[in-house]
């Protein structure tokens, strides 16, 4: 993969369903795809729950990453390149990007914390025989089965994380029964007598059923040993953990993330500078300014989701400024552009409560997945906008069009409306209207 900054969307590498939800064994071939419909019923829920854990590890990772000042920037890019993915191909679908590798990601936290859970219990254990009886027996006992069972635990880790750091790989001492029970079944065993009975109900289902599968494709201490004995087991963990990281593409990410951050700021800037002057208190220009200021802003508001999407779909920043291609667009998708725009700023709004008053830093992540959940949909809702105005050639009918137009007038004033007044809510006073957190950084306090 390419690690230019400035690379087109369409060459990033896309991950198919099928490759998040299937691998390949070392040195085996692909997968085959069962036959038998109870078996791809299996399989489909499994595809199901798994894309669902990636979405949730998405979504978590976003927040975490969203609390982090600059690092946030990995946030925005994110949002932004699924909008711009979305208004590329007209499909929302297209903008949950590498929700198999979040999963991943997803699995290694859950299964490690979940692990670790074992030697804290002990460790609590051996404190309290300690607290006790300090020189006893069982103090001094507790603390070397502490000692004993956190260096296994550690190993357990450290192998899941070596054989692919899936959750049936930190828990295949629990599975390991059920897999020993099916290869009996359908081994060289019990195998021979069961099949001729399932293949005269289903031979599809007898297929897929008798497949045997190698130790090496599931079982993590074949893993390890298949990995020694290839004799490039560190250079194979050292270059998988390096393609993987890589393949996030957060440089990438974080420079788009960046440029919509800045284009979205220029903007903002001027109408928000102008309604924190609108309160300044210095004479009556100064509320004439606030006034213009939130004319300015309420145009600002009409095109600014849009702008940001082109500038995403096509990776470039003249499009954070083309408002002609944006009218144009808007002609030929009114009522999906206004749902859109409407969805963005009704979405940002209950936000703004939750920036009465900061909470203690290390808790920020908490209050960013609010912001994470409402943002996410209203970036695909955009991105679905844009493409439906791409893949039209002619403008609507007109009377449409103005009255989308029309329709947006009330949206935008009423969020204008409740900006303006959020610095009498807000801790940071006038300076929180610069605080656009549905076109800059999603966070609930300034981060940067």
């Amino acid at each position: 993969m390419s690690t230019s900054l400035d690379m087109p969307i369409e060459a990033l590498d896309a991950e198919t369903p099928a490759a998040q939800t299937r691998e390949e064994p070392h040195g085996q071939a692909p997968l085959a795809r069962p036959k038998s419909w109870p078996v791809r019923l299996w399989h489909g829920l499994c595809a199901v729950l798994e894309w669902l854990f990636g979405l949730v590890s998405l979504l978590a990772t976003l927040a975490l990453l969203a609390a982090i000042p600059i690092v946030n920037l990995i946030t925005l890019g994110y949002l932004l390149d699924a909008s711009g993915r979305v208004a590329k191909s007209g499909r929302v679908r297209d903008g949950f990007v590498d929700i198999g590798k979040f999963a991943r990601i997803g699995s290694l936290v859950a299964g490690t914390w979940i692990c670790l859970l074992i030697p804290r219990l002990i460790s609590s254990l051996a404190t309290d025989a300690w607290l006790i009886a300090p020189d006893g027996f069982p103090s001094r006992g507790w603390r070397v089965a502490q000692i004993a069972i956190t260096t296994l635990v550690i190993g357990h880790i450290l192998l899941a994380w070596y054989s692919g750091g899936r959750l049936r790989h930190f828990f295949w001492p629990l599975l390991a029964p059920f897999q020993l029970a099916s290869r009996i079944l359908f081994g060289r065993v019990i195998g021979p007598i069961l099949r001729p009975v399932i293949r005269a109900v289903s031979p599809a289902l007898a297929d897929d059923l008798y497949v045997v599968t190698p130790l090496s494709a599931w079982f993590p201490p074949a893993i390890l040993l298949a990995g020694i004995r290839r004799g490039r087991m560190f250079a194979e963990a050292r270059d998988a953990v390096w393609e993987f990281v890589v393949s996030l593409r957060l440089l990438q990410l974080g420079w788009l993330g960046l440029r919509g951050f800045v284009g979205a700021l220029a903007w903002l800037i001027i109408p928000s500078l102008m309604l924190m002057a609108g309160t300044s208190g210095r004479g009556p220009v100064t509320i004439v300014i606030g006034y213009i200021g939130a004319l300015v802003m309420a145009y600002t508001l009409l095109h600014l989701p849009f702008l940001q999407t082109r500038f995403a779909c096509q990776n470039r920043f003249a499009p954070m400024f083309d408002l002609k291609a944006v009218r144009a667009e808007f002609a030929r998708a009114p009522i999906a552009y206004w749902f859109a725009l409407a969805i963005t700023l009704l979405f940002a709004l209950p936000l703004y409560l939750l920036k009465i008053e900061p909470p203690p830093r290390e808790l920020w992540w908490t209050l960013t997945i609010f912001f994470i959940l409402f943002i996410y949909p209203a970036r695909l809702l955009t991105g679905w906008a844009v493409g439906r105005a791409l893949h039209h050639g002619r403008p609507r009918f007109y009377l449409f069009r103005w009255l989308s137009r029309a329709a947006a007038v009330p949206i935008i004033a009423f969020y204008v409306f409740i900006v303006f007044f959020t610095q009498y809510t807000s801790y940071l006073g006038p300076a929180s209207i610069l605080e656009q957190h549905a076109f800059l950084v999603p966070v609930p306090f300034l981060a940067l």
